[in-house]
């Protein structure tokens, strides 16, 4: 079953049943991936839970959101500091394939070398916690016996319309901020907003899957801009504390100079699909795809 809800059966089963395979995932990864592979998509499967409870928020109630929302919140960051180090290593691959030609031989290679060195200290450290053999398993059942049982008795598929309304608004609101303030972390909570919205249109493809796989695709790339730009962010951040990364200031001045370039044209890219995506206001966002729903799912 893809990551979607389907026709002919009521909501509550749909929702069971994505929560339900999207945990089984995260099992199956642990065990037929590697280690680096599986926080990947451990990670990715969390956030799709979250996406997941928030499309039935209003149904849900507030209490049992949050408890939902909060255990799998803190258990993708108990996963992020191996992850951070994962897309730092291959953010300097994206870096170097980019500017590689027009710097001097084996620039980015010390990096390179030395966060990895990190990254297999802390996946040591976490293998004699037996962080991914018990630790991590116990949390995923834990949730596979008593975080799938949402309490949803309506199965109306309009109960969800609140929440795609609240969720479209919010990132049109972290956009219009970004444009303002552009810091990392305002460009971060937009990004946040924009793959919520992007986990409820792949929710509901089936509505009009022809209008829904462009509208995914659309979104998709516009959070992959702001993902790569949060990812060239934290590697600056990471890089100007811990000096011994760095060779020399040269070294110093020349990364942050590709971080900056490449950061800028992300950020136009993600202005131009932003003002395309958000152009509408809130309530005719959320009338059309009242519309959508209404037919696609009669």
């Amino acid at each position: 079953m893809a990551y979607k809800l389907e026709k002919e059966k009521n909501l509550k089963k749909n929702i069971t049943e994505v929560a339900a395979e999207e945990l089984q995932g995260c099992l199956d990864a642990l065990d037929q991936m590697n280690v680096h592979e599986a926080v990947h998509d451990i990670r990715k499967r969390l956030k799709k839970l979250r996406a997941l409870a928030r499309l039935v928020r209003d149904e849900l109630g507030e209490d049992n959101y949050k408890s939902i929302n909060i255990y799998f919140r803190d258990l993708g960051r108990e996963l992020s500091d191996l992850r951070d180090l994962t897309a730092h290593i291959e953010t300097v691959g994206i870096l170097r394939e980019r500017y590689g030609d027009h710097l001097y031989v084996n620039f980015f290679n010390s990096i390179i070398k030395k966060i990895e060195t990190e990254r297999d200290e802390m996946e040591k450290q976490l293998k004699e916690e037996n962080f991914f053999d018990i630790h991590l398993p116990e949390k995923l059942k834990h949730a596979q016996k008593e975080l799938v049982k949402w309490p949803i008795e309506n199965n109306e598929i309009n109960i969800i319309l609140p929440s795609i309304r609240r969720v479209y608004k919010r990132g049109r609101k972290a956009m219009l901020k970004a444009f303002d303030e552009p810091g990392k972390e305002i460009y971060h909570e937009w990004r946040k907003r924009v793959k919520y919205l992007w986990y409820q249109i792949l929710l509901l493809q089936e509505s009009w899957p022809e209008i829904f796989s462009t509208m995914e695709a659309e979104v998709h790339l516009l959070a992959d801009y702001l993902g790569d730009d949060h990812d060239l962010m934290v590697l600056r951040d990471k890089l100007g504390k811990e000096q011994d990364y760095l060779e020399d200031d040269t070294q110093k001045e020349l990364i942050n100079a590709v971080v900056n370039q490449y950061s800028e044209h992300l950020r136009n890219e993600a202005h131009l699909k932003g003002k395309l995506i958000y152009a509408e206001e809130p309530d005719d966002f959320e009338k059309r795809m009242s519309s959508y729903i209404s037919a696609g799912w009669e």
